[in-house]
C-alpha cells in the first residue's frame, strides 16, 4: 500500500498595509487588519499603557516631594 501525501496550502497572506492610487492622484492607505491583532499593534499598546502608568506615578511621587520640600 502506498501512503498518499496530502498537499497543504498555505494561507494566502495579505498584506497589512494598502494602498490606492485615486483618479485625482492622490494616495489612499487601507489598513487590512485591525491594530490590536498584529504584533506591532500589541506591542505599541503595551508600550502606550506602560508608559502612560508609569509616567503618571512618577509625577504624582515629584510632586509629592515638592510639597513636602514647602512645608
Amino acid at each position: 500500500m502506498k501512503k498518499v501525501k496530502k498537499t497543504e496550502k498555505a494561507p494566502k497572506k495579505t498584506p497589512f498595509i494598502k494602498t490606492k492610487v485615486r483618479p485625482n492622484n492622490s494616495v489612499e492607505v487601507e489598513i487590512q487588519k485591525n491594530p490590536a491583532q498584529t504584533l506591532l499593534g500589541k506591542i505599541l499598546i503595551y508600550v502606550l499603557v506602560i508608559g502612560m502608568t508609569l509616567l503618571g506615578a512618577v509625577a504624582l511621587i515629584y510632586l509629592m516631594i515638592q510639597v513636602g520640600k514647602t512645608i
